[in-house]
């Protein structure tokens, strides 16, 4: 996994900054393509974040986590200058799926 900075990221996926950032706050769900652009740009199988989402949507901690914190506002923060973690977001967005579904 690479660590990398979101408008890095964003510059080699062909992700628009503003939709990447939107997909990391948890404001909207990527589709297959942005997930095939983000997986190439991280050079790994989009088969792991996949297979990592689908893990994590069954760790009652992780959906746990995720209700809390679409109760909790956001701090404020530069997401801009953070490294991500592309499998802790993908798991965050398979989890969210999850929940909105039951």
């Amino acid at each position: 996994m690479r660590n990398i900075k979101t408008r890095a990221l964003a510059d080699e996926s062909g992700v628009p900054y503003g939709t990447l950032r939107r997909i990391l706050e948890l404001n909207t769900v990527a589709d297959y393509e942005q997930l095939r652009k983000l997986a190439d740009a991280l050079r790994m199988p989009l088969s792991s974040i996949i297979a990592d989402a689908e893990r994590l949507t069954k760790d009652a901690g992780v959906i746990e986590d995720y209700q809390d914190s679409a109760t909790t506002p956001p701090a404020p923060a530069d997401i801009d200058d953070e490294d991500i973690d592309i499998d802790a977001w993908a798991d965050r967005i398979k989890a969210e799926d999850k929940v909105n579904v039951e």
